[in-house]
């Protein structure tokens, strides 16, 4: 979880009392749980996620419903006792920290520890004015904050954001990383940021390492300008949402036939086959999709009403979004 490197450095920040920010965007102790007999992961039974392991509440939890659950000693598959917890959160890193550095003061801010009001300034606040050794947190602690004894950011997984399926992949990772590591060295001693990454040789690791934007902008322009990417084209999502399956199917092909029923220029703008979403389900509502790539205009604009105009039943909705923040 912590490399040897990064070991040393933060050892070095303590022995010196300068201050320490370590990022992970995974809150939790263990990311997913799975039985090692027959391979089931213990899912959300409102969503098609896995559940998070907090170790401090002793539940688990689904990051997208809220639902929280006792911990599981037997699979509910097969019966299994063998039940393992795998995968990296901010509360499994702090424990490891405080195993590591055993002297130095730690404390952790995400989600978990920002219930209540005002907390989110109180242990900034903390950190800053009590000096403590090492922050560890999430997004949280990526922009808009100046600690003046922080000389060290370590990013722990990296690459973790560039694995899910979004056209803002990279640039969403080259951001984060830029400004996390931005939190170092803001005044006269100079900071040192190590990322712990997988994928060393992709540019928007390589280039958020040596803080080069341009490099990293004809890299993912490029990149878009080929697969047609925005802001080459648009990308329409057409959102399916609803607690029955069979209807959110059916409209979705609905749609689709309209679609490519009224679509006429097919050169320069494509409609790809509804699908489930990446994130299926959340709520018990099932989410299906089409998404559409073409150049916004006015007649596209009046095709898509035209296509969406049909029979809803209550509890069922259809949403477009264009050029979406998040594709899951």
């Amino acid at each position: 979880m912590i490399s040897g490197r990064l070991q040393r450095e933060i050892k070095k920040n303590i022995d010196n009392k300068k201050q320490t920010i370590l990022f992970l965007n995974r809150r939790g102790y263990s990311t997913f749980v799975l039985c090692r007999d027959c391979g089931e992961p213990i899912k959300c039974p409102n969503c098609s996620i896995t559940l998070t392991y907090h170790k401090y509440e002793n539940a688990l939890k689904c990051h997208y419903c809220g639902i929280q659950m006792p911990v599981l000693k037997q699979c509910p598959k097969c019966g299994s006792e063998k039940v393992k917890y795998f995968g990296t959160g901010t509360q499994k890193l702090e424990d490891e920290i405080c195993r590591l550095f055993p002297e130095a003061s730690t404390i952790r801010m995400d989600t978990d520890t920002v219930t209540k009001k005002n907390s989110h300034e109180e242990i900034l606040n903390k950190f800053r004015n009590e000096k403590i050794d090492i922050l560890i947190g999430t997004q949280m602690v990526v922009k808009g904050h100046h600690f003046p004894d922080v000389t060290l950011v370590g990013v722990i997984a990296a690459d973790g954001a560039l694995n899910i399926e979004d056209y803002n992949a990279s640039q969403k990772t080259f951001q984060t990383i830029v400004q996390v590591a931005g939190r170092a060295g803001r005044e006269e001693e100079k900071g040192r940021v190590i990322i712990q990454t997988y994928n060393p040789d992709h540019y928007a690791i390589m280039y958020s390492a040596k803080q080069d934007y341009e490099l990293f902008y004809n890299a993912e322009i490029g990149i878009r300008k080929m697969l047609k990417y925005p802001p080459f084209c648009d990308i329409i999502m057409i959102r399916f949402v609803g607690k029955n399956l069979e209807e959110i199917q059916n409209l979705s092909k609905k749609v689709y036939t309209n679609l490519n029923e009224i679509i006429i220029d097919k050169k320069n703008t494509f409609v790809y086959a509804p699908v489930s979403s990446p994130v299926d389900k959340i709520k018990n509502k099932y989410r299906w999709r089409i998404i559409l790539k073409g150049k916004l205009n006015s007649k596209l604009l009046n095709i898509l009403y035209k296509a969406i105009d049909v029979q809803v039943k209550d509890g069922t909705s259809i949403t477009v979004d264009i050029n979406p923040n998040s594709m899951m």
